[in-house]
Parts: C-alpha cells; sequence; structure tokens
C-alpha cells in the first residue's frame, strides 16, 4: 500500500507550492462543475424525455412547445459541459499551445451560446412562454434562474479572453498531463470520452436522486441497493482514473495499469452480477423502487438505463486491460 501511493509518483510531486494550489484550485472547480453537469445531464434527460414522449404519442404540437420551452434547460446543460471541458483543459492539456487555444475557442463559444441563451429567456418572458430552468418546477429565483445561470457563463467566458495572458503567467506548463491525440483520431477520441462522460453525470445524479426517492422498503431494500451501486460505479470509476491513475507519472501509470483493469473489471462484474440477481428478486423493480431515477421509457425486466451505465466500466477495464497487455508485451 506505501508502494502504491508513494508521493513521489504522481506527477503533482515535481510542482512548486504555488502550482499545487493551482491544481488543488482547478481540482476543486471541475468537481464543482462536474456535479452541475450531472443534475443538468438529468434535468435535460427529464425535458427531453417529455418531448419524445409527446412526439411517439401523436401530440406533434405539444412537442414542439416543450422543446421552445426547454431550450433554456439544453443550452444550460451545453454550457455547463463546455466550461467543464474548459478547465479540464486548463487542468490536464497536451501542451501549453493547445491549452491556450482552448482557453480562447472555448470562451468565445461560451460568451456566444451564454449571449444566445439570455436573449432567448428574455423574448420567452416577454411572450409569456417561459418555463423555468428546473423543468416543471420554477425555483425560488423564478424568472431570474437561467438568465443568473447565463451570467455566470458570461463571467467565466469573458474572464477566459480578457485575462488569458494573465492564465498564462499564472498558470505555468510543468510537464504534458495528458498523452498527445492522433490528430485523424482525435474526433473518434472525444466522442467516446463524451459518452462516457455523460453516463458517468447520469449515474451520479441517479444516485444522489435516488437516496431521497428510492423505495428502501416493501420488499425492495436488497433491489434498491444494487440500483444504487450500479449508478455510484461509472462516477467513481471516472473520479479515480481521471484524479488517481492520471495524476501518475507515465512509468507509474504503465506498471499499474494491468492490475488497475483486473480490479475494474472484477468490480464491474460484480456490480453486474448483484443488479441481475436483485433484479431476478424483484422484476417489477424498476417500475417501483426505481420510479423517479429513469427518465426514459423502460420495461419492468431489464431496464436499458441501468444496463448501459453497469456496462459501461466493464467495456473501458476491459479497453484498458488490452492496453497494459500491449505495453507487457513491448
Amino acid at each position: 500500500m506505501k508502494r502504491l501511493f508513494n508521493k513521489e509518483d504522481f506527477l503533482i510531486s515535481s510542482f512548486d507550492k504555488k502550482q499545487r494550489v493551482q491544481s488543488l484550485v482547478m481540482t476543486c472547480l471541475i468537481v464543482i462543475f462536474g456535479l452541475l453537469c450531472a443534475f443538468g445531464f438529468m434535468n435535460f434527460l427529464y425535458a427531453f424525455a417529455d418531448i419524445v414522449g409527446s412526439f411517439v404519442s401523436g401530440s406533434a404540437d405539444i412537442a414542439i412547445r416543450d422543446l421552445g420551452r426547454s431550450l433554456p434547460i439544453f443550452l444550460s446543460f451545453f454550457m455547463c459541459i463546455w466550461t467543464l471541458w474548459l478547465l479540464h483543459d486548463v487542468y490536464r492539456n497536451e501542451s501549453e499551445e493547445r491549452r491556450n487555444k482552448s482557453i480562447f475557442h472555448k470562451s468565445i463559444v461560451l460568451l456566444a451560446f451564454a449571449g444566445v441563451n439570455i436573449l432567448y429567456i428574455l423574448i420567452m418572458r416577454i411572450a409569456g412562454r417561459y418555463l423555468s430552468l428546473v423543468e416543471g418546477s420554477p425555483t425560488y429565483i423564478y424568472p431570474l434562474d437561467a438568465l443568473l445561470f447565463s451570467l455566470l457563463f458570461v463571467c467565466i467566458g469573458a474572464f477566459g479572453i480578457i485575462y488569458l495572458k494573465k492564465l498564462q503567467s499564472k498558470l505555468p506548463y510543468v510537464v504534458p498531463s495528458r498523452a498527445p491525440v492522433v490528430a485523424k483520431g482525435r474526433f473518434i477520441h472525444h466522442f467516446f470520452v463524451t459518452i462516457w462522460m455523460l453516463i458517468a453525470f447520469y449515474g451520479g445524479s441517479a444516485f444522489l436522486y435516488g437516496l431521497f426517492i428510492m423505495d428502501f422498503v416493501h420488499g425492495y431494500q436488497f433491489f434498491s441497493i444494487a440500483l444504487l451501486l450500479v449508478f455510484l460505479l461509472p462516477p467513481c470509476y471516472l473520479a479515480f482514473w481521471e484524479f488517481f491513475y492520471n495524476n501518475l507519472k507515465e512509468e507509474k501509470r504503465k506498471e499499474l495499469l494491468l492490475p488497475i483493469s483486473l480490479c475494474g473489471i472484477c468490480l464491474s462484474v460484480i456490480v453486474m452480477v448483484l443488479y441481475f440477481v436483485a433484479l431476478g428478486m424483484n422484476t417489477d423493480g424498476p417500475s417501483n423502487a426505481g420510479f423517479g431515477v429513469f427518465p426514459v421509457a423502460f420495461t419492468a425486466s431489464v431496464n436499458i438505463a441501468t444496463l448501459v451505465v453497469v456496462v459501461t466500466p466493464l467495456i473501458v477495464s476491459a479497453t484498458a486491460l488490452i492496453k497494459a497487455l500491449m505495453y507487457r508485451r513491448k
């Protein structure tokens, strides 16, 4: 255990005091916006499910109306995850040049979408059609909720542009903390990383929601606990890879990749088995105990949402295992 957590194996060991503080601040910001993205994604799914449901039921006019009213929700979620990407590019980047370009470009896009969202909210409010930042549940500061939320991203975008040169001096580039991605495979890489993040966001928010709304009585205790473990696995997995493994030095990453991937596969299989055993004992569990954490249509037998959430860490671990075996062969 001491060998596993040797501080000299981490990149931060080569940072000075100022850089360590900066790294800690960026980590806290990423966690905060990660939580905002998690709740925002669940809110996005609920709004999107209502729109799809209206289309499927043949009520296209209601679906179009709901789409117009829910657009601030979609834009707010996009701005939140865009900011998270911006922060991540500052925190973990391939090179100083790419970091600086990312800050500038993402700040411009953030300002544009925040401005569009503010203008759209004002128009919808004047027309009397504005709903709320939270689908079906206006907050205490309605109708200023989404406006203030958008103004936050205006400030973030402006800060990124105006203080870019100061950021270059305050956040000196030390070592590449992320391996360069081949240009031809950049889109595919970002696509799968985004899918993995969204699944982790869904799992994290569903876990937190589930603590309060899931049925832990009436014979559903085992199913509810198994379902919560399913939801908890992806965000914990993502946090482990991001804040522990990716902060190791390259030599240590190669050394630990194989045992970590094997442990990840075993953990994913155990959680998957527990869930399907619990589902076999309570086939109506998703529709009864899990009601409220599934914003999309599901059946009482096998739920596609939980299946995707529990299988994804298994796929990631298997990919890491293949990569580790390739390292061993070399």
